[in-house]
């Protein structure tokens, strides 16, 4: 229940009648509102066989014979509000809602739930369907209903995973967080939470597995709901482990050391969930320890890349930074499909609007895990893929001029270049021969109107031979090269 419907159901207790235009100058809300109020109230009193009358000519009254239990009421539902944080917005009940869901452990009827929120029945109607339509893209998990009420069904594991995705990427930050926290576990949460807030980046960055923020948000939070479902005694089915890399083995040991200081135990399974959990997480490739993906998905993405190349006549295949970079990916986002963990992607709209071509291209790796796992990979997911294919799609490319005549010359070629080719190539510089003769120069391209030897390149550049002013058959053998063009080594 809303603070200003206390203060309404205060006023009519302390005044015979109340007239709506009262409400409306004291709350400063408008007519429609007050009647919205007063009616939400009266669905919350209606089990209770009460109610908010109304007089066309008086205004708003409390029967006297039910004030007794009008008071009662109230200063029940006060003592509530103070021990708890309660939503005030459809996002905060549906959150509220659906954490509170997942650790009951018997059915909960409709109504006893939209007076634990302090919402009517109705309100609460609409919040479960919110949640109902939020499932449906999570497999295994929905709300099930008999007569004895309603209940969060779906394997434990993931539960957990849902419960870490939910709260990571739908609080927007730590009040709302805290807000949900608090109302969940009550106050005492916060000292094991901010314990592991503090030292749990340090031990992963001692390892040197360097996460993204959300993945280190994410993964604080999959040991934080474990530590509360164990309390809550929904504990874990010992699962079958797996091989994980070293460095979690020594990541978990130097957790479970923090939380033996704490005085807070897990068991073998409880280990495994968090090794299997980072294996799901997202990594800063460049600066982390050096994870290899599982040879068979290594294959798969060969594979993907390949029948991409063939029939977008492209050479994606041929970039050996996207083939790594896709397969640790894509090996991450299969551990997500085999352990019900889910990934959030807020870009996904956009991703599909920028790269239309990339979409398509994403809908062949998902019909190709389909066929090989049976796992339906999430709209979500896929979004990633585009924008690996569309990144490395959009890389310019890098080139250099070489000139004997001077740099307004070369300024002119650039020009000329840049004129034709828009953003597609990106000139660094102008050097002299002798210069590059010198000194190593890594680049894709190198456009000179100059015969070019004795001079060691990368065997990816290419050389272009052009006119200081580009004629039709220079044009010609830049389109040939940006069409040819594949990121990698050079094969001519």
């Amino acid at each position: 229940m809303k603070s200003r419907q206390v203060i309404m159901l205060r006023d009519l207790l302390h005044n015979e009648y109340v007239r709506p235009n009262e409400f409306m100058e004291k709350l400063g809300i408008s007519l429609r509102t007050v009647r919205m109020e007063i009616h939400e109230i009266n669905d919350i009193l209606r089990h209770k066989d009460m109610r908010i009358n109304s007089s066309s000519a008086r205004g708003y009254f409390i029967l006297k014979g039910e004030r007794t239990q009008f008071y009662e009421f109230l200063n029940n539902m006060i003592l509530s509000l103070k021990k708890v944080e309660l939503p005030e917005t459809p996002g905060e009940r549906f959150l509220f809602t659906f954490i509170y869901l997942t650790f009951i452990k018997e059915p909960i009827s409709v109504q006893n739930l939209a007076d634990i929120m302090y919402v009517s029945k109705t309100v609460m109607i609409k919040t479960l369907k919110e949640i109902d339509e939020y499932l449906r893209n999570f497999n295994g998990l929905n709300i099930e209903r008999t007569k004895k009420g309603i209940y969060f069904r779906g394997k434990e594991r993931s539960i957990r995973h849902i419960l870490s995705e939910t709260l990571n990427y739908k609080t927007f930050g730590s009040i709302l967080m805290y807000k949900v926290l608090k109302f969940q576990f009550g106050e005492s949460y916060s000292k094991i939470y901010e314990i592991l807030q503090k030292e749990l980046p340090v031990i992963l960055y001692k390892n040197n597995l360097i996460l993204i923020d959300k993945s280190v948000e994410g993964f604080l939070l999959d040991l934080f709901i474990m530590i509360y479902r164990n309390k809550a005694g929904l504990l874990l089915e010992p699962e079958t482990s797996r091989q994980y890399p070293q460095v979690f083995e020594d990541i978990i040991n130097e957790i479970e050391e923090l939380l033996i200081q704490n005085d807070i135990r897990i068991s073998e399974c409880d280990r495994n969930f968090l090794k299997d959990c980072l294996l799901t997480k997202r990594v800063l490739y460049d600066e982390c320890v050096k994870l290899e993906p599982r040879k068979e998905i290594a294959e798969l993405t060969e594979e993907f890349l390949s029948i991409v190349d063939k029939k977008y006549n492209c050479s994606y295949l041929k970039n050996p930074e996207l083939k790594k970079m896709l397969s640790i990916h894509i090996d991450k986002m299969l551990y997500r499909s085999e352990q019900g963990h889910f990934e959030h992607n807020a870009s996904i709209r956009n991703a599909k609007e920028l790269y239309k071509l990339q979409t398509e291209m994403a809908d062949i790796l998902y019909k190709l895990i389909f066929d090989k796992y049976g796992y339906k990979i999430q709209e979500e997911e896929l979004g990633f893929i585009i924008l690996y294919m569309g990144a490395f799609a959009q890389t310019k490319i890098k080139a250099i001029i070489i000139s004997d005549i001077g740099q307004s010359a070369a300024s002119s070629m650039a020009k000329q270049i840049n004129n034709y080719c828009g953003d597609k190539i990106e000139i660094i510089g102008s050097f002299s021969l002798n210069y590059i003769r010198q000194y190593s120069i890594d680049v894709d391209v190198i456009f000179t109107p100059i015969r070019l030897f004795n001079v060691t390149l990368p065997s990816k550049t290419k050389i272009i031979y052009i006119n200081y002013v580009l004629q039709e058959e220079n044009i010609k053998r830049i389109q040939e090269f940006l069409i040819n063009y594949h990121g990698g080594v050079n094969e001519d």
